[in-house]
């Protein structure tokens, strides 16, 4: 209904007279910043609640008792009066005094009433509110015109409200009758059913008339219609006005509905095979790629399209246009923030369809284990398993022991990997190191205590796994494992020289062999006294700067069979420097006679052998020349310089006499 307009009251402190502090009063129900104060038509029930603040200052003992008088005028009259004597402590004082307006006086008629209160101490003195609080009381409800009166569609369907209509009429227009008691800020109330005369129920939709000039068209959003079954249906309306005073319910205004029908219960969502055989997401699954899959659900629609959420986390809408339907997690979804951290953990997976602008229909959860975590730091690519990140390792040959270098040296020591750890080590975690792609070949298992920037060292590299490279740049890497998921470093360029090495000659001995067992004995030419002389023959395959070294040991037996007479380890280098080197090959002696020779006297034997290095690197090793050591004479002692000997024809020596004795 239209309603008087009241200047509005302010809630200045005031009094009209008196010497009080007067604060405004609380109306439970009732906005305080309406200027007209319109009273609820819920609040029209029962008596209505006024609070009164305590008064400054409040009863003393030299100024009690105080009276409240709570006052409700119409028309400049007071109509009703009530008061409360308020006396000072103790008991204690309140902070607020309730009182009420009887629902007889309150309900005796629509229109602005005034309500204030007054304070009387106990000098006889008075003070009044002001100014006094405005308040409306509407009890008046709209009113049709006629009970046939109904909506009528401002765009009328043809012959049905179908998709089409639908989508082309987000929000459905209609044409509201007119009413009594028409005010701003009245709403209509919108119901639909399927029966003409349906029972009370709660309202579809709300549209709200601002102005009382507006014009008396309304509007229903789309979705409520499909909340219907198709077929015969009806839509109903009522008007409220502000205070929540309302009309009858209209007639109603019958149509056609002919809709898509909604997704019907929609199944689980599952994990594409074999992604998920194991019960877990790892990156190894996520490099694979992890699809979750959407099986048939009832009254699937062309158009309808499908977004999962993988912990809450959404993915892009993908059509859904066929089944089973397969939706894949991309890496952002699955990780989420790169701020979160990562855990073991179970999170939840589940699927919305989306079909315009309707509401998603969203399936039940499942629980999904996931463990994206990882040994060392992560990288921009992940989950990809190369991490630039990892810190890069070196490998030394334990005998060559240079970084990134691994030769014949290292025959049959092997090498070893080392590497400075990365973020966050773990005990338990472990290292593997792999050499050409395969592997792997040695590891390093964390420890107690390791942390980040350690320098760390693999197990043995073994000869075997190096053995038949000639490589300058050989690709040697590392995983890190935490037993769930694995990173992987990148190439170590590894300089390797273990291929097969050229087999040369065996050395060439420039003495002659006696007796039978061929010995190199006292009677050898020429004589050894001075030392063994050998040679390096020439051949093709040398090159200029080739460095040889020459090796000779012996033995106690007179076959080969270690142990090795320490004493008699000898060893020498030269290397090809000039042309004429080549041509001629290199000499070698073997001395001193004493310590390299005669430990072998009495049936003895020896070998030589060489080996070959070029730009520091062997190359090539010569065949063993091996032989037999007898340096006695049959009547006792042992041939030395100074000797002068004869010998039979059999090689037999015999002392003549020493000319150093």
């Amino acid at each position: 209904m239209s309603r008087a307009r009241i200047p509005s009251p302010n809630n200045d402190v005031s009094t009209r007279s008196g010497v009080l502090a007067l604060f405004p009063m609380i109306i439970p129900g009732v906005d305080p910043t309406d200027p007209n104060g319109l009273i609820p038509a819920a609040r029209m029930l029962a008596p209505l609640e006024v609070r009164v603040p305590m008064w400054n200052p409040p009863p003393v003992p030299l100024d009690t008792p105080h009276t409240l008088t709570l006052y409700w005028a119409r028309g400049g009259v007071v109509v009703y009066s009530d008061s409360l004597v308020v006396n000072s402590p103790p008991p204690p004082l309140l902070s607020e005094y309730v009182m009420y307006i009887p629902l007889l006086v309150l309900r005796a008629q629509s229109g602005p009433v005034e309500v204030y209160y007054s304070i009387e101490d106990s000098f006889g003195g008075v003070s009044e509110l002001n100014p006094r609080r405005t308040l409306t009381v509407d009890m008046d409800p709209p009113q049709l015109l006629n009970p046939a009166d109904h909506l009528e569609f401002v765009t009328p369907p043809a012959p049905f409200v179908d998709e089409t209509y639908l989508s082309n009429h987000p929000l459905v227009a209609f044409h509201v009758p007119p009413y009594t008691g028409r005010s701003n800020k009245d709403t209509i109330h919108f119901y639909v059913s399927n029966l003409a005369n349906p029972p009370v129920a709660g309202e579809d939709g709300i549209y709200e008339l601002v102005s009382d000039s507006d014009p008396l068209v309304a509007w229903l959003a789309a979705d409520a219609f499909r909340t219907l079954s198709n077929g015969d249906a009806y839509v109903f309306f009522r008007v409220f006005d502000e205070a929540g005073n309302y009309s009858d319910r209209s007639a109603g205004l019958p149509f056609q509905l002919a809709l898509t029908a909604l997704p019907g219960p929609r199944p689980i969502p599952s994990i594409v095979p074999p992604r998920y055989d194991d019960l877990l997401i790892n990156r190894e699954d996520a490099r694979a790629g992890v699809q979750v899959r959407i099986e048939l659900y009832t009254n699937w629609a062309p158009g309808d399209q499908v977004v999962v959420y993988w912990k809450g986390r959404p993915t892009a809408p993908q059509p859904v246009i066929g089944f089973p339907c397969d939706v894949d997690i991309p890496w952002s979804v699955m990780r989420g923030p790169l701020t979160d951290a990562l855990a073991a953990e179970t999170v939840p997976v589940r699927y919305e369809i989306i079909r315009g602008s309707l509401p998603p229909f969203a399936s039940f959860n499942i629980l999904v284990n996931v463990n994206l975590t990882i040994a060392g730091q992560d990288h921009a690519n992940a989950p990809a398993l190369l991490n630039p990140n990892l810190p890069v390792a070196q490998v030394w040959g334990l005998v060559s022991n240079t970084p990134n270098v691994v030769n014949h040296d290292d025959n049959p020591a092997g090498a070893r990997a080392r590497v400075l750890l990365y973020e966050n080590p773990q005990p338990g975690e472990i290292l593997r190191f792999y050499w050409n792609g395969s592997g792997p070949v040695a590891t390093y298992t964390v420890q107690f205590g390791d942390i980040a920037g350690q320098l760390v060292f693999s197990t043995v590299i073994p000869w075997a796994v190096m053995e038949g490279f000639i490589h300058p740049a050989l690709p040697v890497f590392y995983t890190t494992s935490n037993g769930v998921n694995d990173q992987q470093s990148a190439n170590t360029l590894v300089n390797v020289n273990t291929g097969a090495l050229i087999s040369f000659p065996a050395p060439v001995l420039k003495h002659t062999l006696v007796g039978g067992g061929g010995y190199l004995s006292c009677c050898s030419k020429p004589e050894v006294f001075w030392g063994v002389e050998w040679s390096v023959a020439p051949d093709d395959r040398f090159q200029l700067n080739d460095q040889v070294t020459f090796f000779w040991e012996g033995f106690a037996n007179n076959n080969w069979t270690p142990p090795v007479i320490d004493e008699s380890r000898y060893d020498d280098q030269q290397s090809f420097d000039t042309t004429a080197d080549l041509m001629n090959g290199l000499n070698f002696r073997v001395e001193p006679y004493e310590d390299k020779v005669l430990p072998m006297r009495e049936f003895g034997s020896a070998r030589s052998w060489y080996q070959v290095r070029r730009a520091g690197a062997l190359v090539g090793e010569s065949l063993p020349r091996r032989i037999r050591i007898d340096l006695k004479y049959p009547s006792g002692g042992y041939c030395k310089a100074g000797d002068v000997i004869t010998c039979s024809n059999d090689g037999v020596p015999m002392l003549v006499e020493n000319k150093r004795d």
